[in-house]
Protein backbone atom coordinates (compact mmCIF):
# COMPACT_ATOMS: atom_id res chain seq x y z
CA UNK A 1 0.00 0.00 0.00
CA UNK A 2 2.79 2.24 0.51
CA UNK A 3 4.63 1.99 -2.46
CA UNK A 4 1.48 2.30 -4.17
CA UNK A 5 0.63 6.15 -2.66
CA UNK A 6 4.22 7.10 -3.41
CA UNK A 7 3.84 5.93 -7.07
CA UNK A 8 0.40 7.65 -6.89
CA UNK A 9 2.07 10.68 -5.47
CA UNK A 10 4.88 10.74 -8.45
CA UNK A 11 2.33 10.55 -10.90
CA UNK A 12 0.67 13.41 -10.00
CA UNK A 13 4.00 15.47 -9.71
CA UNK A 14 5.26 14.68 -13.01
CA UNK A 15 1.48 15.49 -14.58
CA UNK A 16 1.31 18.98 -12.89
CA UNK A 17 4.84 19.37 -14.13
CA UNK A 18 4.18 18.37 -17.98
CA UNK A 19 1.11 20.65 -17.69
CA UNK A 20 2.77 23.74 -16.51
CA UNK A 21 5.18 23.26 -18.97
CA UNK A 22 2.23 23.19 -21.52
CA UNK A 23 0.73 26.11 -20.51
CA UNK A 24 3.87 28.21 -20.66
CA UNK A 25 4.05 31.54 -19.77
CA UNK A 26 1.94 34.33 -20.54
CA UNK A 27 1.12 37.67 -20.11
CA UNK A 28 -2.01 39.89 -19.99
CA UNK A 29 -2.78 43.54 -20.65
CA UNK A 30 -5.49 45.65 -21.52
CA UNK A 31 -5.70 48.54 -23.95
CA UNK A 32 -8.77 51.57 -24.83
CA UNK A 33 -8.82 53.28 -27.84
CA UNK A 34 -11.39 56.26 -28.82
CA UNK A 35 -12.37 57.55 -31.66
CA UNK A 36 -14.32 61.51 -32.09
CA UNK A 37 -17.17 61.17 -34.71
CA UNK A 38 -20.03 64.01 -35.38
CA UNK A 39 -23.10 63.85 -34.12
CA UNK A 40 -25.50 63.13 -36.50
CA UNK A 41 -28.62 62.22 -34.50
CA UNK A 42 -30.76 64.11 -32.53
CA UNK A 43 -34.05 62.84 -30.35
CA UNK A 44 -36.02 65.80 -28.52
CA UNK A 45 -38.82 65.31 -26.12
CA UNK A 46 -41.89 68.08 -25.89
CA UNK A 47 -44.99 68.15 -23.87
CA UNK A 48 -47.94 70.01 -23.80
CA UNK A 49 -49.75 70.08 -20.18
CA UNK A 50 -52.96 71.72 -19.64
CA UNK A 51 -54.96 72.77 -16.23
CA UNK A 52 -58.76 73.08 -16.69
CA UNK A 53 -62.00 72.82 -14.09
CA UNK A 54 -63.17 69.65 -16.12
CA UNK A 55 -61.38 66.79 -17.17
CA UNK A 56 -62.93 67.01 -21.22
CA UNK A 57 -61.88 70.46 -21.08
CA UNK A 58 -58.65 69.73 -20.31
CA UNK A 59 -58.20 66.76 -22.94
CA UNK A 60 -59.84 68.86 -25.74
CA UNK A 61 -57.65 72.06 -25.11
CA UNK A 62 -54.59 69.36 -25.45
CA UNK A 63 -55.97 67.72 -28.40
CA UNK A 64 -56.21 71.15 -29.64
CA UNK A 65 -52.69 72.11 -28.89
CA UNK A 66 -50.89 69.19 -29.66
CA UNK A 67 -52.88 69.47 -32.89
CA UNK A 68 -51.18 72.35 -34.02
CA UNK A 69 -47.82 71.31 -32.83
CA UNK A 70 -48.24 68.69 -35.09
CA UNK A 71 -49.28 70.73 -37.94
CA UNK A 72 -46.48 73.46 -37.33
CA UNK A 73 -43.39 70.63 -37.37
CA UNK A 74 -45.11 69.19 -40.39
CA UNK A 75 -44.77 72.62 -42.28
CA UNK A 76 -41.08 72.40 -41.39
CA UNK A 77 -40.42 69.17 -43.13
CA UNK A 78 -40.73 66.87 -40.05
CA UNK A 79 -42.20 63.72 -41.18
CA UNK A 80 -45.10 62.54 -39.17
CA UNK A 81 -43.41 59.13 -38.74
CA UNK A 82 -40.46 60.97 -36.76
CA UNK A 83 -43.31 62.28 -34.36
CA UNK A 84 -44.21 59.75 -32.06
CA UNK A 85 -46.30 59.92 -28.45
CA UNK A 86 -43.63 59.14 -25.35
CA UNK A 87 -46.25 59.52 -23.05
CA UNK A 88 -50.06 60.49 -22.32
CA UNK A 89 -51.98 60.87 -19.05
CA UNK A 90 -54.45 62.71 -17.07
CA UNK A 91 -54.91 63.54 -13.26
CA UNK A 92 -56.65 65.58 -11.15
CA UNK A 93 -54.39 68.02 -8.72
CA UNK A 94 -54.69 68.17 -5.01
CA UNK A 95 -54.92 70.69 -2.68
CA UNK A 96 -54.08 70.71 0.70
CA UNK A 97 -56.00 73.39 2.48
CA UNK A 98 -57.39 73.90 5.79
CA UNK A 99 -55.56 70.23 7.26
CA UNK A 100 -57.38 68.55 4.45
CA UNK A 101 -57.06 67.53 0.79
CA UNK A 102 -58.84 69.37 -1.94
CA UNK A 103 -59.30 68.39 -5.78
CA UNK A 104 -58.16 70.70 -8.16
CA UNK A 105 -57.48 71.74 -11.77
CA UNK A 106 -57.66 68.36 -14.02
CA UNK A 107 -54.18 68.28 -16.03
CA UNK A 108 -53.63 66.37 -19.23
CA UNK A 109 -50.09 65.87 -20.27
CA UNK A 110 -49.23 64.24 -23.74
CA UNK A 111 -45.43 63.68 -24.37
CA UNK A 112 -44.08 63.52 -28.06
CA UNK A 113 -40.66 62.74 -29.38
CA UNK A 114 -39.19 64.17 -32.31
CA UNK A 115 -36.28 62.14 -33.94
CA UNK A 116 -33.99 64.33 -36.63
CA UNK A 117 -31.60 63.17 -39.10
CA UNK A 118 -30.79 66.82 -39.47
CA UNK A 119 -29.10 67.96 -36.47
CA UNK A 120 -28.68 71.22 -37.37
CA UNK A 121 -32.79 71.64 -37.15
CA UNK A 122 -32.61 71.13 -33.96
CA UNK A 123 -32.76 74.30 -32.84
CA UNK A 124 -35.63 75.46 -35.39
CA UNK A 125 -37.75 72.40 -34.21
CA UNK A 126 -37.30 73.81 -31.05
CA UNK A 127 -38.83 77.35 -31.45
CA UNK A 128 -41.32 76.12 -33.76
CA UNK A 129 -43.19 73.40 -31.23
CA UNK A 130 -43.19 76.28 -28.58
CA UNK A 131 -44.68 78.96 -30.78
CA UNK A 132 -47.08 76.30 -31.68
CA UNK A 133 -48.01 75.04 -27.79
CA UNK A 134 -45.81 72.70 -26.58
CA UNK A 135 -45.22 74.50 -22.70
CA UNK A 136 -42.66 72.35 -21.59
CA UNK A 137 -39.28 70.72 -22.77
CA UNK A 138 -38.59 67.73 -21.27
CA UNK A 139 -34.44 67.09 -23.12
CA UNK A 140 -31.92 66.55 -26.03
CA UNK A 141 -29.85 64.02 -26.98
CA UNK A 142 -27.30 63.02 -29.55
CA UNK A 143 -25.88 59.95 -30.91
CA UNK A 144 -24.41 58.36 -33.98
CA UNK A 145 -26.18 56.98 -37.06
CA UNK A 146 -23.46 54.68 -38.38
CA UNK A 147 -20.76 54.00 -35.95
CA UNK A 148 -19.40 51.17 -37.71
CA UNK A 149 -16.40 52.08 -39.09
CA UNK A 150 -15.30 54.61 -36.34
CA UNK A 151 -16.05 51.51 -33.59
CA UNK A 152 -13.43 49.71 -35.91
CA UNK A 153 -11.14 51.95 -35.71
CA UNK A 154 -11.58 52.26 -31.95
CA UNK A 155 -10.75 48.12 -31.87
CA UNK A 156 -7.45 48.93 -33.53
CA UNK A 157 -6.52 51.28 -31.66
CA UNK A 158 -7.33 49.51 -28.53
CA UNK A 159 -5.90 46.61 -29.57
CA UNK A 160 -2.63 48.16 -30.37
CA UNK A 161 -2.07 50.07 -27.33
CA UNK A 162 -2.46 46.41 -25.38
CA UNK A 163 0.17 45.27 -27.95
CA UNK A 164 2.71 47.99 -27.08
CA UNK A 165 2.09 47.28 -23.76
CA UNK A 166 3.09 43.58 -23.73
CA UNK A 167 5.76 44.23 -26.19
CA UNK A 168 7.56 47.01 -23.29
CA UNK A 169 6.89 44.64 -20.39
CA UNK A 170 8.41 41.50 -22.62
CA UNK A 171 11.49 43.50 -23.28
CA UNK A 172 12.18 44.33 -19.89
CA UNK A 173 11.72 40.79 -18.77
CA UNK A 174 14.46 38.95 -21.07
CA UNK A 175 11.08 37.74 -22.95
CA UNK A 176 9.87 37.79 -26.23
CA UNK A 177 5.99 38.41 -27.60
CA UNK A 178 4.53 35.53 -29.08
CA UNK A 179 0.76 34.52 -30.37
CA UNK A 180 -2.27 35.83 -28.94
CA UNK A 181 -3.87 33.18 -26.62
CA UNK A 182 -7.18 35.00 -25.77
CA UNK A 183 -9.06 38.36 -26.64
CA UNK A 184 -11.82 39.47 -24.81
CA UNK A 185 -13.96 42.84 -25.69
CA UNK A 186 -15.42 44.31 -22.51
CA UNK A 187 -18.33 46.32 -22.43
CA UNK A 188 -19.02 49.97 -23.39
CA UNK A 189 -17.79 49.27 -27.15
CA UNK A 190 -20.42 51.61 -28.29
CA UNK A 191 -21.37 55.29 -28.66
CA UNK A 192 -22.97 57.20 -25.87
CA UNK A 193 -25.87 59.17 -26.19
CA UNK A 194 -25.25 62.68 -24.87
CA UNK A 195 -27.67 64.82 -23.30
CA UNK A 196 -28.26 68.61 -23.84
CA UNK A 197 -26.09 69.84 -21.11
CA UNK A 198 -23.12 68.23 -23.03
CA UNK A 199 -24.00 70.17 -26.34
CA UNK A 200 -24.40 73.46 -26.58
CA UNK A 201 -27.60 75.51 -27.12
CA UNK A 202 -27.57 79.33 -26.38
CA UNK A 203 -30.98 81.60 -28.16
CA UNK A 204 -30.13 84.66 -30.08
CA UNK A 205 -32.51 87.54 -30.64
CA UNK A 206 -34.87 85.21 -33.07
CA UNK A 207 -33.93 81.90 -32.68
CA UNK A 208 -32.57 78.97 -30.73
CA UNK A 209 -28.81 77.63 -31.86
CA UNK A 210 -27.79 74.18 -30.85
CA UNK A 211 -24.76 72.55 -31.37
CA UNK A 212 -24.37 68.50 -31.58
CA UNK A 213 -20.60 68.98 -31.02
CA UNK A 214 -18.86 65.55 -31.12
CA UNK A 215 -19.44 61.81 -29.75
CA UNK A 216 -16.84 59.65 -28.47
CA UNK A 217 -16.51 56.17 -29.34
CA UNK A 218 -14.70 54.01 -26.71
CA UNK A 219 -13.52 50.75 -26.38
CA UNK A 220 -11.63 48.17 -24.08
CA UNK A 221 -9.99 44.69 -24.21
CA UNK A 222 -8.36 42.65 -22.65
CA UNK A 223 -5.48 40.62 -24.03
CA UNK A 224 -3.38 37.68 -23.53
CA UNK A 225 0.28 37.22 -25.08
CA UNK A 226 2.39 34.05 -25.05
CA UNK A 227 5.72 34.85 -23.74
CA UNK A 228 8.51 33.20 -25.17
Amino acid sequence: MKKFTICLLLAVVCAAAVFAQSAGRTISVSGSGSVKVPADKARLTFSVQTREASAINSVQNNAAKMNNVYAALKKIGIAETDISTANYSLYQESIYRDGKNEPGYYVTSNDIIVVLDDVEKAGLVIDTAISAGVNRMNGISFSVKDSKAALDQARILAFQQAKEKAELYAKEAGCKLGKVLTIMENSGAYPVVRAMEDARAKASANATTISAGQDSIDVSVSVVFELK
